[in-house]
């Protein structure tokens, strides 16, 4: 682990004992603000930043709730979403995508009226989705069919499905005509020519384990995965070779990368988010460990201002509707929010 031996043992005690630390003033996160979003109980799943058209999608149980990044102000809901999971913007058709657990659809909209333009039938429980500009198609990954739906983003028609022998989580594509995805019962990252809509590849994670993050430097060719063994593990998205790892905090869900800053986030279920330094290539420091809200595991990076959004709220568990049932999580009235992070 290329880390400076006092920041690694920082970093690790901060971990368990849900501090903050921060390395410097110039790297130094705060709370900038909180975004009073929805009154839901509802709970949350990924979140998706519109770069271009500067909209923040926030992933409720049954909606979509749609927010203003520079302002803050909730701009309007995508209603009928039930199960979703996540969504991906294509700007240059005008359009975003839904995956929607519940129903085994990809519900596609109009990114400035939030109209439903269509329901795209695809496989199970669709979980993770990402827009690829190089082949102009959304990539929906499907949790419990273990497979790939292909879909046109220019008029929402299916093109493939592709086996992907696993159950997916998160995926990042670099631009050019590779998507990568973690399989995170196979401990595996798979790269995928989004123009064949073939797998290329499939690389061991190992040594970490359970991969459920990623994203992707594509100038240094540096896949970040992030782990639930409090692991974030950096690979070659060229050949897939382990090159190194970091310590983060426990039950990740979301790992960010902002090429202007070198910065890798890693939002945990534990409260905290890690900000990782890419010092080079091949070398890594913890910058700062920051205190979120217990729970929070996901969160969007905004390129522009260089702001995190990491949702919050404090969690109840319901009794179960059946007999035998598990309990229902939900959130407590009032408490749902959005808190933005800033250097």
């Amino acid at each position: 682990m290329a880390t400076r031996h006092v920041l690694k043992v920082v970093a690790f005690v901060l971990v368990c004992n849900l501090a903050v630390f921060r390395a410097d003033a110039a790297s130094s996160y705060h709370l900038i603000k909180t975004i009073k979003a929805s009154d839901s109980q509802d709970t949350w799943d990924f979140q998706t930043i519109d770069q271009e058209g500067r909209r923040l999608y926030v992933s409720l149980l049954n909606d979509v709730i749609v927010i203003n990044v520079d302002t803050g102000e909730v701009v309007g809901k995508i209603p009928k979403t039930s199960g979703v999971h996540g969504v991906a913007v294509a700007p240059e058709f005008g359009r975003g995508f839904i995956s929607v657990g519940h129903t085994d659809s990809v519900v596609a909209f109009d990114l400035k009226t939030l109209a439903k333009i269509g329901d795209i039938k695809i496989g199970k429980n669709p979980d993770a989705i990402v827009y690829d500009p190089a082949s102009k198609r959304v990539f929906s990954f499907n949790g419990d069919s273990g497979d790939a739906t292909v879909i046109e983003a220019g008029t929402g028609k299916v093109s493939c499905t592709i086996d992907i022998g696993g159950k997916p989580e998160a995926a990042a594509v670099d631009g050019v005509g590779n998507v990568y995805l973690d399989i995170v019962d196979k401990n595996l990252v798979l790269q995928i020519n989004s123009r064949t809509m073939q797998v290329q590849h499939r690389w061991s994670t190992t040594p970490c384990d359970r991969p459920t993050s990623l994203d992707i430097d594509t100038r240094n060719f540096r896949l970040f995965i992030g782990c639930r063994n409090l692991m974030l593990g950096v690979y070659d998205s060229r050949d897939g070779h382990f090159v190194t790892n970091a310590t983060i905090g426990d039950n990740v869900d979301t790992t960010a990368f902002d090429p202007a800053t070198g910065f890798i986030f890693s939002s945990t279920g534990d409260g905290i988010v890690t900000i990782i330094h890419e010092d080079t290539p091949d070398k890594y420091s913890v910058a700062e460990v920051l205190k979120s809200h217990d729970g929070s595991k996901t969160m969007a990076l905004d390129l522009k201002t260089h702001q995190i959004f990491v949702p919050s709220g404090d969690v109840r568990f319901l009794p179960p509707e059946k007999t035998g049932g598990r309990p229902k999580k939900t959130i407590v009235p009032g408490t749902f929010a959005i808190l933005v992070f800033g250097p």
